[in-house]
């Protein structure tokens, strides 16, 4: 999906290259896209896997020269054209029996809207990040290992307060994601909830208006009609 998108809007090099943990569902492709993208950059979250897969993505990046970044709390925020990049977890230190809550979550922030990236963490590692007490409102959240009963605690909605939740999902996945318990709890906190099964990638653009949601599969959504920014506490 990546490469052919970034064809279609005619780039054809990247800065940055960002994996939230090795899972080949969370990695698989990017050796392509390193290939023939060449990134500046390749952000991880220290995480490391026995994967040859893995292996053969470390290679690729290193035969592009990209700069290896470990992305976690300790990382300061980067401006990047406007937008604030944080990695708020994982916290230098950590040590977890799971590797998925070692996965990298990231917030971007442009014009006061963000977005939060949350990679597979799951329940325990929920309860350490919100302990951090990192800023975690976000007017969108990728939705933490795709939509599992064993992420999206109550708490974590609580804190994030997403108008829309995307969840990253294959069709018909052997592993029943997503949780129907866990779309309602989105649901009731009045999140708008999206699945890439259904609807194909999604694409977010902030401007002036605020923020606007596109299906790459069947165009602008019902809550295209422009969201205002997220306001700060």
């Amino acid at each position: 999906i990546g490469a052919p998108y970034l064809w279609a809007k005619k780039i054809m090099r990247v800065d940055w290259v960002a994996v939230s943990h090795p899972d080949r569902d969370h990695f698989g492709g990017l050796v392509f896209l390193v290939k023939n993208f060449s990134p500046a950059e390749f952000w991880t979250s220290g995480v490391g896997s026995p994967d040859a897969s893995y292996a053969r993505l470390l290679d690729a990046v290193s035969a592009v020269r990209a700069r290896s970044v470990v992305c976690g709390s300790a990382l300061p925020p980067r401006t990047v054209g406007g937008v604030e990049v944080r990695c708020i977890w994982p916290a230098p230190g950590t040590e977890e029996n799971k590797e998925n809550n070692q996965s990298m979550v990231m917030r971007l922030e442009y014009r006061a809207t963000a977005i939060l990236f949350t990679g597979d963490i799951e329940a325990k590692g929920e309860r350490e990040l919100l302990g951090t007490g990192a800023e975690l409102r976000a007017a969108i959240v990728n939705m933490p290992h795709h939509g599992s009963k064993t992420s999206s605690s109550a708490a974590l909605i609580a804190a994030v307060r997403p108008r829309v939740a995307v969840i990253s999902l294959g069709y018909y996945n052997r592993f029943h994601f997503p949780s129907a318990a866990v779309i309602e709890r989105y649901r009731e906190a009045g999140a708008v909830v999206l699945r890439t099964d259904e609807i194909g990638a999604v694409d977010a653009e902030v401007g002036s208006g605020g923020l606007s949601v596109r299906s790459r599969r069947g165009g602008d959504l019902p809550l295209a009609v422009s969201l205002a920014p997220t306001p700060h506490r």
